[in-house]
């Protein structure tokens, strides 16, 4: 058994694991039936959305609405991030605050965004953007501070300029941590977005499943979020697959 097959086991494993779980608290009839449907029933709500396409206009929205949102967070983050790892006097003014505005529930600001952005996408793309924001600036701050300054010295001691050094030195060194923030920042994305969506919206995946639960339609409502689920474990796939290939980029 290799290294990849051993780890796939025991994910699929966990997976079936739960599964049964789930289906003998079904079958206990601890709770309520409506509450905790079967497995069956989920999995056949979720191949009607997908057959019928339900799904697919509502997968559109809430991906345009994440990934744009993702986009002006990681531009604005790499490059505050950056800028305060370089800066020492601007990341010791600036750092806390970050640290103090990351810690705290993006979701108050959406009554903001709603206000001056409107009901429509725009508030959606706030709020995936401020929520992939914060990981993004924070890695890229990390990162950019913990450089060896032996290769900055280094290169300006060669004549660098500073955008040879910035391609050279700073892009290379922090290039895996800042990815590892926008990972994550992707994930934020996505939970800012549905989370909009859940409050005030008429299209998206937060919208499906706010309609499902007001119509106590349980089965669809799990099986939308379970079609959620693998949307963005899907998106976190394929940037494993970029952060390995990375790797050859970086030191």
């Amino acid at each position: 058994m290799n290294r990849v097959t051993k780890p796939f086991l025991i994910q699929a494993g966990t997976v079936l694991l739960c599964m049964m779980i789930w289906e003998a608290i079904v079958e206990s009839r601890l709770l309520f039936e409506g509450i905790v449907p079967s497995i069956f029933e989920i999995m056949k709500a979720a191949w009607l959305q997908i057959s019928t396409g339900f799904i697919f206009p509502h997968l559109l929205v809430t991906m345009y609405e994440a990934f744009v949102g993702f986009a002006l967070a990681a531009c604005l983050g790499i490059a505050i991030g950056i800028a305060l790892g370089v800066e020492p006097f601007l990341r010791r003014v600036f750092e806390p605050l970050i640290l103090y505005f990351a810690a705290t529930p993006k979701i108050i600001l959406y009554p903001i965004f709603l206000m001056m952005l409107g009901a429509k996408f725009e508030s959606k793309m706030a709020m995936a953007g401020v929520s992939a924001f914060f990981p993004i600036v924070i890695n890229a701050t990390v990162a950019a501070a913990g450089i060896d300054r032996i290769f900055i010295k280094v290169a300006k001691s060669v004549g660098a300029s500073s955008f040879q050094t910035f391609t050279r030195v700073y892009l290379p060194s922090t290039l895996l941590p800042v990815f590892t923030g926008m990972r994550l920042g992707m994930g934020a994305a996505f939970v800012g977005a549905i989370l909009g969506e859940l409050k005030v919206s008429n299209a998206g995946l937060g919208f499906i499943i706010i309609q499902a639960f007001n119509h106590f339609r349980i089965p669809e409502m799990y099986a939308s979020i379970l079609l959620t689920f693998f949307l963005a474990a899907s998106v976190n796939f394929a940037m494993t697959l970029m952060s390995a290939r990375l790797r050859r980029f970086a030191y």
